[in-house]
């Protein structure tokens, strides 16, 4: 299916579900109340923004004249008529964003999520889910999949050179002036929200992540790099997960800056999928750091270039 199409199938998807029970019943109170599209797009922000989610999803419900004991489920489906009512304004612009062509098919894979999700992947949507900012990111057009990773525009915080161990300091610095050019805008990545086995990663899609970044910022000449840091690229988790190592190799080959930035906060997701992680860190074994990886958009490209397979999908 060749984008256009699949746009215009995403729209009758999203669509349809509006008009049908339940998410159909929230619509009729938005209409009412005067808050549906475009007005959508403020409250879907306000919703995000805010530092209690449910409490500011019920404020809405009681705008709306709804009933403030709601179920989960209830509250699940007023962010779901948020989500593809942005999604919908949004379909218009995506034949004209400059990424690579098999993002713009995956944000549609992603809206059409929003209309038809899983039995499993429904408790993404509960008020609580750190999943629902991501979603509601996606939608706006401010972060986009990948496959295994997703990636929003960021850049280097100036703070971490504060961070950054003194040895590598340095070429940090070097690397920062000389080969990125500045501290943003980058791109930066973040792990998938929805994966089909959240705790696998296999290198071969990993791969096929990294190029589709690369490739897109290929499109955007003002993007000047990728910026990560995660527990997931430090060397001290390679030491103790040691078939992780394949997701730093694309950097490793490129010549891009492989360090590390800090501790590891636990709450960063390192204990989740391994028992001998866990159990190395109970017993103080493992002591976990935040790697830090700076790639140009030289290298990126370069990187791609030289891999074309990874774009046979």
């Amino acid at each position: 299916m060749d984008l256009s199409a699949k746009i215009a199938a995403t729209r009758d998807v999203c669509t349809s579900e509006l008009r049908n029970p339940p998410l159909s019943l929230i619509v009729a109170k938005l209409e009412t109340a005067g808050l549906r599209s475009p007005r959508s797009v403020g409250l879907l922000r306000s919703v995000v923004a805010a530092q209690d989610r449910k409490k500011e999803l019920l404020s809405i419900l009681s705008r709306v004249g709804a009933d403030p004991h709601w179920t989960l489920n209830e509250l699940a489906g007023i962010q779901r008529v948020l989500l593809l009512e942005v999604a919908l304004v949004n379909l218009n612009r995506l034949a004209t964003i400059p990424v690579h062509l098999s993002v713009r098919s995956m944000i549609c894979d992603e809206f059409q999520s929003f209309a038809r999700p899983s039995a499993q992947d429904l408790r993404l949507f509960q008020p609580e889910s750190n999943s629902f900012g991501a979603f509601s990111k996606i939608a706006l057009l401010e972060r986009f999949p990948a496959g295994e990773f997703h990636w929003e525009i960021s850049g280097f915080p100036r703070s971490w050179l504060f961070k950054v161990p003194l040895s590598a300091l340095p070429k940090v610095s070097y690397f920062i002036a000389t080969r990125l050019k500045g501290f943003a805008p980058c791109f930066f990545p973040h792990m998938a929200t929805r994966r089909k086995n959240p705790l696998i990663l296999l290198e071969k899609e990993c791969n096929r992540s990294w190029y589709r970044i690369a490739r897109s910022v290929e499109m955007q000449p003002d993007i000047k790099g990728l910026v990560v840091s995660s527990w997931l690229h430090s060397a001290d988790t390679f030491k103790v997960s040691p078939h992780l190592s394949f997701v730093n190799k694309p950097f490793v080959e490129s010549g891009a800056i492989v360090t590390s930035v800090g501790e590891a906060d636990e709450t960063a997701g390192y204990l989740i999928g391994s028992a001998l992680r866990r159990k190395l860190y109970d017993s103080g074994k493992f002591k976990p750091t935040l790697g830090l990886i700076l790639w140009s958009r030289a290298q990126m490209i370069r990187w791609a270039l030289s891999h074309p397979e990874l774009g046979e999908d």
